[in-house]
């Protein structure tokens, strides 16, 4: 099992590793590990898994969850409270859906928000940006080239501009028409008390208006933001109370990370033997937080290189309270709750 964080996958030796993988090349080519906007276009489609792990379609048909669908959009039940990411004493693994649910429906789309919903995923992962006119939208890149019809920087983009575009869909089953460039509002409406939000912040600004929305609209037990230092200090000042999941780089940062009235929900670390060393995981726990890492690198590279799902398995019995993947079904799978 590989033990690296995304920001190694750029280099041209860890692309050659992957030279007899289309998969797993294609995998790391959609997540664009080290840059801004990726480096590729591709993602997961409906019909590309491998033997012994089913299709997005197969464990959920798209009618359901696109634009085609009537709802209600409700989660099954799981075995732990909504708000268990927030709440030390849950101990339950959670799972957490990259750009939300993107094997399914565009990413970052509402339709891959109700798909996740349906699924049953823990926490829908989206981006925070600004629109020219200063609306808070879902989107990773800083440009709409990648995933919606049309280009151009977003925060040079109006709201209704960048909402004219049609969303990509990248070949997946379904009907995506309904999808455009979602708002933050959209978002948590959809996601009521079925599914948690978390937010990365891709711009301060974007930041510090998501965290006044939160705060404004009962949001805490429902969503969290992810951020940086300077973004974290930023959000802060702004909402001294907002949840947060911080991110050290480095071992060396995880003090630091924790160093906050009131300490973070969540920490991002890598799924690494020094991050995950027991003096590091006793640190987080004592602090009341959850270790929470990225499974892109190990265990969905095994579900989609051979279909083994155990993968995901291993990285909560190393100590992670999420693990963050790009295939949400697998995950589940493995967690006997699919």
């Amino acid at each position: 099992m590989l033990r690296t964080s995304c920001t190694t996958s750029s280099t041209p030796r860890a692309r050659a590793r992957f030279a007899l993988a289309p998969t797993l090349v294609a995998l790391l080519s959609f997540l664009g590990c080290g840059s801004e906007g990726g480096e590729a276009t591709a993602t997961s489609q409906g019909g590309s898994e491998p033997a012994g792990l089913p299709t997005p379609a197969s464990v959920l048909g798209p009618s359901s969850y696109d634009c085609t669908a009537t709802g209600p959009f409700r989660a099954p039940e799981r075995p732990h409270a909504l708000d268990c990411f927030a709440e030390a004493s849950c101990t339950s693994p959670l799972v957490a859906a990259h750009r939300i649910a993107t094997p399914f429906a565009p990413e970052n789309s509402l339709s891959a928000l109700r798909a996740a919903i349906l699924l049953g995923v823990d926490i829908a992962e989206s981006d925070v940006r600004l629109t020219q006119d200063g609306e808070v939208v879902l989107l990773h890149d800083a440009e709409v080239d990648r995933t919606l019809v049309g280009s151009g920087k977003i925060e040079e983009l109006s709201l209704a501009e960048a909402r004219a575009m049609a969303m990509k869909s990248d070949g997946k089953p379904g009907d995506f028409s309904c999808d455009h460039l979602p708002t933050l509002a959209e978002a948590l409406a959809l996601a009521g008390d079925e599914i948690v939000v978390e937010l990365e912040v891709k711009n301060t600004a974007a930041g510090v208006k998501t965290a006044e929305y939160l705060r404004d609209h009962d949001g805490f037990r429902r969503a969290f933001l992810l951020c940086d230092p300077e973004e974290c200090e930023a959000l802060r000042a702004a909402v001294p109370d907002v949840p947060l999941m911080t991110r050290p780089r480095a071992p060396d940062e995880v003090a630091g990370a924790l160093a906050y009235a009131p300490p973070p929900e969540l920490v991002h670390i890598d799924a690494t033997e020094t991050f995950l060393a027991p003096e590091i995981r006793g640190a987080i726990k004592r602090a009341g937080a959850k270790p929470y890492a990225n499974a892109f690198l190990n265990a969905d590279l095994e579900a989609l290189g051979s279909g083994k799902i155990d993968g995901y398995l291993k990285l909560y019995e190393s100590g992670l309270g999420v693990v963050q993947t790009e295939v949400p079904h697998a995950a589940l799978l493995a967690l006997s709750r699919l």
